[in-house]
């Protein structure tokens, strides 16, 4: 009906706001307003990995076999610098970058605390866009537990058709917002590098994006917690604590060495292109002419069958011999003797 009003008095106004919706539903993710409320902001490293980086497990169908293109694809995917807010009423924001925006999509989120052996289903959202060398990017907001979590990833992609289950988690906190990454929760400290200087992380695609927030006021939907509810509803009589300067040090993550695969080999470190990431395939093999997919040549392919035919034969003309033998050796005694003096 409002729709209807506008379009009759302002046609121009309906075109724009009809245009807004479509781009808000085709995001895929909810839009996350800012909300002041007090805390610290914390930059820190993200490390993005294909097994569960604690206990090993690989919960993706690629397998054990597609260790090294699945770690190649989550670290293309998974920028290696986020932000951790960190309200004064003891909630944990987590916002990270997403890059292959183009290719993937679904994405969802569920995070568990170090140790435990469930998983919850955060509040998420989108809070910033940009681009890169390999095209879109999103900025997403995920509620966690603790600064001492992980957080396991699945998303569409659409090169191989299929989910892919991932994993990555916080770790090496410095106060402060030292990327163009906007904060969501604590508004007041907003990032204000420019984007050179968040390509310290693993992920290299040369970021352009301007960590510009998405506009709009959407709630998350979906069963998630609401994140405005989750910072605005505060208690009248709670008395918001004054962060002190100790609180930056006593944040760390107890993941120092992440589980990796037990067979990669010194082939698998080699860097991967995004075309071999996204297919998630074995490590490519080198084919040259005249071999097979085992690496072994036409010539010593004929050598075994030859050798095979020869002892094939060998064993053959031994076994007639045998037999030849043997009549000869009772043929007389089975009475054929008889039958030659006729």
């Amino acid at each position: 009906m409002f729709m209807r009003t506008v379009k009759k008095k302002h046609p121009i106004l309906a075109g724009f706001l009809a245009f807004a919706l479509v781009l808000l539903m085709g995001a895929g993710l909810p839009v996350i307003p800012a909300y002041a409320t007090g805390g610290t902001v914390y930059t820190c490293t993200i490390t993005p990995c294909y097994r569960h980086p604690v206990t090993g497990v690989i919960e993706d169908s690629g397998g054990e076999a597609s260790y090294a293109t699945g770690q190649g694809m989550v670290e293309s995917a998974v920028y290696g610098t986020g932000i951790l807010e960190v309200t004064d009423t003891g909630e944990y924001y987590l916002t990270i970058r997403m890059s292959l925006m183009d290719y993937t999509s679904g994405h969802s989120f569920w995070v568990q605390n170090v140790g435990d052996t469930d998983w919850m289903t955060p509040a998420i959202g989108a809070t910033g866009n940009g681009t890169d060398t390999t095209g879109t990017t999103t900025d997403i907001c995920i509620q966690v537990p603790s600064e001492n979590c992980v957080v396991r990833g699945a998303m569409y992609v659409e090169p191989m058709q299929r989910d892919v289950v991932f994993y990555f988690y916080p770790s090496n906190y410095v106060e402060g917002n030292n990327t163009d990454m906007n904060s969501t929760m604590i508004s007041t400290d907003t990032g204000s590098q420019s984007s050179n200087n968040n390509t310290s992380g693993s992920n290299e695609n040369g970021s352009s994006s301007s960590g510009s927030s998405v506009s709009g006021t959407s709630s998350l939907t979906g069963g998630n917690t609401s994140l405005q509810s989750s910072a605005s509803e505060t208690k009248a009589e709670e008395v918001i604590k004054e962060t002190e300067p100790e609180t930056a040090a006593a944040l760390n993550s107890s993941i120092t060495n992440p589980v990796t695969s037990d067979t990669t080999k010194d082939a698998d470190t080699t860097t991967l292109n995004k075309a071999q990431g996204l297919s998630l395939s074995t490590a490519e093999k080198v084919e040259t002419a005249g071999s097979d997919s085992s690496g072994t040549s036409m010539g010593q392919q004929i050598a075994v069958l030859v050798i095979s035919i020869t002892i094939a034969g060998l064993i053959l003309l031994f076994v007639g011999a045998g037999i030849v033998y043997f009549f000869r050796k009772n043929w007389y005694r089975w009475g054929g003797g008889e039958d030659d003096d006729e």
